[in-house]
């Protein structure tokens, strides 16, 4: 299977979010080759965790597209295939942050 065709375009991921807790959602130019995005607490990079990236309908376009679903708040990479640091964010509790990613060229 791969990363381009394992998840259904259609399929609509349910964030848990609340108190302290928030979500994240990144779009990208590309699938990683893995099917999946990595993610680290700052202060915390041994701490990393991942969710899938897969092909969304975004206004009429194919986007790949990153959901962390439920993410303590507080500071946060997002890792390259290579487990460097190409993007930071903030998460706050009850809130769903967004940023764009591009990885061509990256790990």
């Amino acid at each position: 299977m791969t990363a381009s065709t394992h998840h259904e375009l259609e399929a609509t991921p349910v964030l848990d979010i609340g108190g302290e807790v928030g979500a994240l959602v990144v779009q990208l130019d590309t699938v990683p080759q893995t099917g999946e995005l990595e993610a680290c607490p700052r202060a915390h990079p041994d701490l990393r965790f991942h969710t899938g990236v897969h092909w969304r309908e975004i206004a009429g376009k194919r986007v790949a597209v990153a959901v962390y679903p439920s993410i303590i708040q507080g500071d946060y990479e997002i890792l390259d295939q290579a487990l460097r640091a190409v993007a930071a964010v903030h998460i706050e509790g009850g809130e769903v942050a967004h940023i764009r990613l591009t990885l061509r060229g990256c790990g």
